[in-house]
């Protein structure tokens, strides 16, 4: 420690003469001061005067048995009752704050595909964590900050400290009943079929591009317009159509027979889901505590998308 801080530190007097002075500020006199702070008369007195000393200058007015503070004696109490305010609420603010849930906001599509379930997972290994989970909207902020987000990047770029954690690449794929009711057996016959797009209509464009069949894109396909992967999920686990899927969120989907998969060719593959802390969130043990946890448990847990081509093809050849 050097001579500066030791100064620093030599300009605040003790703490117990700083308690008591404002004790008597609120109390009015050494009495009620020594009740209130169960010490006796004698001993309020002396940290009375021990500040006082301190300060080299005349806080208190005594006349008789009578105490009071000076003007200066007023004005140094009232900012230490400010000071000792100001402590206690931050405390309770720090407090109170490690007790709410644990804000998490994902988007619609991700919290009953992947974030629930792992959410009920975490809870059950950490009882005393209560959990709050809020719908997002892609690019758009979110209001009030959470503690944690998961995010989108089609290209992949995240931001600084984020954790990648779920694949973003999309594959065509539709309920079982579509692909026997219009005879799909490859990628040329989705040119007929009914395609589900969101807004955009890039990912289908983009798709029949990397299948080499863009001219078809470009002729009479039918077309079905949802607003979010959500709606277009569903609308093709009931029939409706053929659909780009993100395709680490549809794996249940895909492993009960609800939706096929209509063709390895995939697209979006830099895109990923991260995880990120807000600022707020990185000073919560809670929320740290669940964005490690999420972290944990999904590194390694998605194959590159290679890798399932290969495994998908050889089990076609077998």
């Amino acid at each position: 420690m050097n001579r500066e801080t030791d100064m620093a530190q030599d300009r605040l007097p003790p703490l117990r003469a700083l308690k008591t002075l404002e004790a008597f500020h609120q109390s009015g006199s050494v009495t009620a001061t020594a009740r209130a702070l169960n010490v006796s008369h004698s001993a309020i007195s002396h940290q009375l005067k021990q500040i006082e000393d301190w300060a080299g200058i005349r806080l208190m007015r005594r006349d008789g048995r009578q105490t009071a503070l000076t003007e200066a004696g007023d004005s140094l109490a009232q900012v230490i009752n400010e000071s000792f305010g100001a402590i206690r609420h931050e405390i309770d603010r720090l407090t109170m704050r490690e007790k709410l849930p644990v804000s998490v906001a994902a988007l619609r599509f991700v919290i009953p595909n992947w974030l629930l379930p792992e959410i009920d997972a975490f809870m059950a290994e950490h009882p005393d964590v209560s959990v709050y989970v809020q719908e997002h909207i892609s690019d758009q902020p979110v209001s009030p900050e959470p503690d944690l987000l998961i995010g989108f990047s089609l290209d992949g770029q995240i931001p600084p400290g984020a954790e990648p954690i779920i694949p973003g690449a999309a594959i065509p794929v539709c309920a079982p009943s579509y692909q026997a009711r219009h005879a799909i057996s490859d990628e040329a016959d989705l040119a007929r079929a009914t395609l589900l797009h969101d807004e955009d209509m890039r990912m289908w464009r983009t798709w029949f591009a990397a299948a080499g069949l863009a001219p078809q894109y470009e002729g009479e396909t039918r077309r079905l317009f949802f607003s979010g992967s959500a709606l277009i999920c569903d609308a093709a686990r009931q029939g409706l159509g053929v659909a780009l899927c993100r395709e680490a969120l549809i794996e249940p989907y895909l492993e009960q027979g609800e939706l096929v998969r209509l063709s390895d060719i995939r697209i979006d593959n830099a895109s990923v889901y991260y995880l990120a802390l807000s600022q707020h969130g990185m000073n919560r043990r809670a929320a740290i505590a669940l964005a490690d946890w999420l972290a944990e448990r999904n590194r390694g847990r998605w194959k590159p998308a290679d890798s399932r081509r290969r495994r998908s093809r050889q089990a076609d050849a077998d």
